[in-house]
């Protein structure tokens, strides 16, 4: 539900700069990977932006992760890469969460769209500090505002993109 109310905030902060969002899945329901990067290409769609909150059966685990497709032998979405690292960097440096860096993956969503494409990982439910953080509509808000800034900053020139974490976009 988290991730989900995530994507609704993003949706939202997306729609108010202009962008055209769709959100694949709702509080209960959803697509699978290769049913949402069909649906991607069937829109047209310009990038893929996948949210997730992470669990594992270990308390400490904890931070932020991104991914974008990769083989990790040299065969990579560059555009996804440059994506994920903008998104990656601007969470980080909004939230303070711990830095579990990007990752080159080939999983479905990922491989199979058209377009460049990442899954963003936003703290883990196991971890009690980060649970607190995702609790907190002001940090969903942080994280969705990190997100738009970094979509926005793909389409801008190097010469006039700011320094990671200073850029907002003021909502009309």
């Amino acid at each position: 539900e988290l991730a989900w109310d995530l994507a609704a905030r993003l949706e939202g902060r997306l729609g108010a700069a202009g962008v055209t969002a769709y959100l694949t899945r709702g509080r209960t329901t959803g697509l699978s990977e290769e049913e949402r990067a069909d649906f991607a290409n069937a829109t047209g769609a310009d990038l893929v932006v996948s949210l997730h909150v992470d669990a594992t059966t270990s308390p400490t685990a904890e931070g932020v992760a991104t991914y974008h497709f990769g083989t990790g032998s040299g065969l990579t979405s560059t555009v996804g890469e440059q994506l994920a690292g903008l998104v990656h960097r601007e969470v980080v440096a909004r939230t303070g969460m711990l830095d579990c860096r990007t990752h080159a993956k080939t999983w479905s969503l990922l491989r199979l769209t058209a377009m460049p494409a990442i899954r963003l990982e936003v703290g883990h439910l196991s971890n009690a500090g980060d649970r607190a953080r995702l609790a907190d509509p002001a940090f969903r808000d942080t994280v969705a505002e990190a997100v738009l800034v970094a979509v926005q900053r793909l389409y801008l020139p190097a010469e006039i993109d700011p320094p990671t974490g200073t850029y907002s976009i003021p909502l009309v």
